[in-house]
C-alpha cells in the first residue's frame, strides 16, 4: 500500500511540478505580459524567493513520499493522497483561471495594470483566483508531504500573496472605477471566508 501511494502521489505531484514550470515559463517569457501596460506596485523581492520556495516544496514533498524525513508531522497515506489531489485540483483550477484572465496576467513580483477587469467565470466569485489556486497547491503540498519545512515555506508564500492582494486592491479601484462595485459582490480570495 505504501509503495502504491508513493507512486501515485509522485506521479501527480511530478506532473503538476513539470506543468507549472512549463506554464509559468511560457507566460513569463520575454516579459510579454508587460506589453502595452502600465507598471503597477509589485512585490519585487519575491521574484527569486518564490522560485526557491516552489522548488524546495516540490522536492521535499516528492522525497517525502519515498523516505521518512525529519520534521514530518504525519506519515498518513490518506492525508498524502488527499494532499496530492488538492495539488491536482489546484493546478487545473489555476490553468482555467489563467485561460480566463488571458493577457491581463502579470506576476506579483513584476506587476502591470491589466487592460481590463475580468469579471466572468471564476472571477465572478473570486477576485484573485490565481493566488487562491496557487495557495491550494501549496496547501496540498503541505498536507501531502507532512513536512514542517513545506508548511513554513507555504506560510511565507501566503504572506507574500496577501501583500500582493493588498497592493492590487489599492491600485485597481484607482485605474478602474467599476472595480469597487465588483469588489462588493465578490470574495477576495476564499469564497464565504475572505
Amino acid at each position: 500500500m505504501d509503495r502504491t501511494v508513493a507512486i501515485s502521489c509522485t506521479v501527480a505531484v511530478l506532473f503538476v511540478f513539470t506543468a507549472m514550470i512549463v506554464s509559468y515559463g511560457k507566460k513569463r517569457a520575454n516579459r510579454r505580459y508587460a506589453m502595452g501596460k502600465l507598471r503597477a506596485p509589485s512585490v519585487r523581492y519575491f521574484k527569486h524567493l518564490s522560485k526557491l520556495l516552489f522548488f524546495l516544496n516540490m522536492l521535499v514533498t516528492l522525497f517525502g513520499y519515498w523516505f521518512k524525513m525529519a520534521g514530518s508531522f504525519h506519515h498518513n497515506n490518506a492525508l498524502k493522497i488527499v494532499g496530492a489531489l488538492m495539488v491536482l485540483v489546484g493546478y487545473f483550477c489555476l490553468r482555467k483561471s489563467f485561460a480566463e484572465l488571458a493577457n491581463n496576467y502579470s506576476p506579483m513580483f513584476d506587476a502591470y495594470v491589466p487592460l481590463t477587469i475580468h469579471t466572468q467565470g471564476v472571477y465572478a466569485l473570486i477576485r484573485h483566483p490565481i493566488y487562491a489556486f496557487n495557495l491550494l497547491v501549496s496547501l496540498g503540498l503541505t498536507l501531502s508531504s507532512g513536512s514542517a519545512v513545506v508548511l513554513i515555506n507555504s506560510v511565507i508564500g501566503w504572506l507574500f500573496v496577501l501583500r500582493a492582494i493588498y497592493l492590487e486592491e489599492m491600485y485597481l479601484p484607482e485605474k478602474f472605477p467599476e472595480y469597487s462595485e465588483y469588489a462588493k459582490r465578490t470574495w477576495k480570495l476564499i469564497p464565504y471566508l475572505y
